[in-house]
């Protein structure tokens, strides 16, 4: 673990599954992380920068800045999922008119970028439309962000008896806008659903219950937020995947990565939205994850929450 504060931008998609609030509440609560700002992407993207200011604000973290961005895919051919319940648990009726700064998420990462030249980390944990058209717009940030951490993808290597689908959503969501950042050069890792969907991600009732023990506004939000999308989803849907991309920031140990080639299928009627993982040393462009260590969730809990007595 480096004693460097690091600077990130977390792109999210906030709102649908409760790890990106989980990832943004790690975030506040972390010492080693400078968070450099928020922006949103896909669907009602004014609905979920207002889900990240509540969640700023309850943190009492200060002014973060918070900027919506693109809200279709890039090429603008494939449907919007909108799972329906984004802001429940979270939002009062006073918040949903909450005014969101003009400014673009696209613009915004643009500008971070160049401002914090070599220094800011880029943690992705939505589809890669902002950060895609932010490469198309200004293509000289490949080479003057510090890195890129996405949630996203599935490797397929190791331990191939974890049931994952084929498709990943981040990926699949807009693969066109994840082939541009695959096939940019930017420095990438990759952190996918076959490492993020682990039991060393898994959070239980028992974690639910120590939220609500500790009792600050922060805790208490993410309480809610947890037992709001528990009602949605299955047991073996209750993986923080996105929370690993902001830890693997500061502390590389978290997670055995392996330099590997990533190619993204965006034609297939039934592949569209593959991610296709090779070993090819000459042609690698990205390090993937392929483990993840057992004291994360235990490290996530800890800053939410304290330590336990």
């Amino acid at each position: 673990m480096s004693g460097e504060t690091v600077r990130i931008l977390l792109d999210t998609d906030i709102g649908s599954d409760v790890d990106d609030a989980m990832a943004l509440c790690f975030a506040l609560r972390s010492p080693e992380i400078a968070l450099e700002g928020v922006t949103t992407v896909y669907g009602d993207v004014g609905l979920r920068a207002r889900i990240a200011m509540k969640l700023i604000a309850l943190s009492g973290a200060g002014a973060i800045p918070v900027r919506a961005g693109i809200a279709r895919p890039l090429l603008r051919e494939r449907p919007v999922h909108w799972m329906g319940h984004e802001g429940e648990g979270i939002l009062t009726d006073d918040d949903r008119g909450m005014p969101v700064s003009d400014g673009h998420a696209v613009d915004f990462i643009v500008g971070k970028v160049k401002e914090n030249t070599g220094r800011l980390t880029l943690v992705a944990i939505g589809p890669l439309t902002n950060v895609a058209a932010a490469i198309i717009v200004a293509p000289e940030i490949v080479g003057e962000v510090k890195e890129l951490i996405f949630i996203g993808g599935v490797a397929r290597f190791g331990d191939n008896s974890l049931e994952v689908p084929a498709l990943e959503w981040n990926v699949k969501c807009d693969p066109e806008a994840a082939r541009v950042v695959f096939t940019s050069g930017i420095p990438l890792t990759m952190l996918g659903m076959d490492v993020t969907r682990r039991a060393e991600t898994r959070m239980d009732q028992s974690h639910l219950e120590r939220m609500k023990r500790a009792g600050t506004p922060l805790s208490d939000a993410a309480a809610r937020l947890v037992e709001m999308y528990w009602r949605h989803a299955e047991p073996k849907m209750r993986c923080i995947h996105d929370v690993l991309a902001v830890a693997y920031a500061f502390d590389r140990d978290l997670v055995r990565t392996e330099r590997l080639k990533v190619e993204i299928e965006t034609e297939g009627s039934c592949t569209s939205g593959l991610t296709l993982v090779t070993r090819d040393a000459e042609r690698a462009n990205a390090d993937v994850g392929l483990e993840v260590r057992d004291r994360f969730l235990e490290l996530f809990m800890s800053r939410l929450c304290g330590r336990q007595r």
